[in-house]
């Protein structure tokens, strides 16, 4: 092929991309990835493997759309930046709040697993929550840039400590490093049992109850904007007909 000739070939092809959105990428690998944070039981690796709850909606779904998408592993700070900036396709999974919404297409359909955040003290301890007010005065865990919603973040003056993950959280909790967390209770029931310690914790309070989402760029610009289109149509149509309750059920 002469110079000529390529010239022609790569302004077809470009002229080709341009033409089809998002949901004509048949059977295609994702140019950017998924990335999320090891949040079990919704999203983790195991034996090399990428697995969970939204794992498994999420492929289903892009596997409906005609999509093959591919995931990393990521510090959830890292990743909110890197969604910001247009360095990834997407992350899951999290809250829906006025802020992201800023730079976050969030799909319809309602969303991914269900995440209720709760209060979270060790087994043994005597203390008495019945209340966010019941916080103040106390040394309270939380993932640094976390969202959890009920009113929690909008508190001020907690004497707040903050971990990298949940799993340094778990740790930091068991060793009397906080007086109590706050966090998901089936990702610390999850990891409390992995530790062989599930009996180790209580949940006195439950302080928020909202879905979880796939968060799509923005800046990745309007195929990614139709790609959050398309995921949720195709969660929509898994929702009616039973596959999202069975993915669910299987957690």
């Amino acid at each position: 092929m002469n110079l000529i000739e390529s010239r022609i070939f790569a302004g077809v092809f470009i002229y080709i991309a341009l033409l089809f959105p998002a949901s004509a990428w048949a059977q295609s690998e994702l140019p950017l990835p998924i990335v999320f944070e090891d949040y079990p039981p919704y999203e983790f690796v195991e034996d090399g493997e990428v697995k969970g709850m939204n794992i498994e909606i999420i492929r289903e779904a892009f596997s409906r759309m005609g999509i093959k998408p591919y995931f990393e592993p990521r510090p959830w700070k890292r990743a909110l930046f890197q969604l910001l900036e247009g360095e990834i396709l997407a992350l899951s999974s999290g809250f829906q709040t006025k802020d992201r919404e800023e730079f976050v297409a969030y799909p319809s359909g309602g969303g991914l697993g269900m995440e209720i955040n709760c209060v979270i003290i060790p087994a043994d301890s005597d203390l008495k929550i019945t209340s966010l007010d019941d916080l103040r005065g106390l040394r309270v865990g939380v993932v640094r840039s976390y969202v959890y919603g009920g009113g929690f973040d909008e508190i001020e003056g907690l004497n707040k400590i903050e971990a990298g993950s949940t799993h340094q959280l778990l740790r930091m909790l068991l060793k009397r490093r906080m007086d109590v967390a706050i966090g998901n209770k089936m990702v610390f029931r999850y990891l409390a049992l992995k530790r062989e310690q599930e009996s180790s914790l209580q949940f006195p309070l439950e302080i928020a109850r909202e879905p979880l989402h796939l968060m799509f760029s923005k800046a990745y610009g309007p195929r990614g904007i139709q790609m959050a289109r398309d995921f949720g149509v195709a969660l929509e149509q898994m929702k009616k007909d039973g596959t999202f309750d069975a993915i669910v059920s299987r957690y």
